[in-house]
């Protein structure tokens, strides 16, 4: 899988991800909110808190992590 080079966190949910190769997508999560796991993004000050970290995952919290393959695979769906 490709590492991260940045992330960008837009309007409406969603996440713009550079990757080392040059490719780049934009990721929808508003769809996921309503599960558990997700539900915190809600908030937009918390969703706008989210880092890159190792170049491979986006974190929040110490609870709240996604990884670059999760976000690749739910686009291969």
């Amino acid at each position: 899988m490709g590492k991260m080079r940045s992330v960008q966190r837009l309007e409406g949910y969603k996440i713009a991800v550079e990757l080392e190769n040059g490719s780049s997508f934009v990721y929808d999560l508003k769809a996921r909110l309503s599960a558990v796991r997700f539900a915190p993004l809600v908030n937009q000050e918390f969703f706008q808190s989210g880092r890159l970290v190792g170049r491979d995952c986006i974190r929040w919290s110490d609870s709240l992590i996604l990884y670059s393959h999760e976000m690749l695979d739910g686009m291969k769906r």
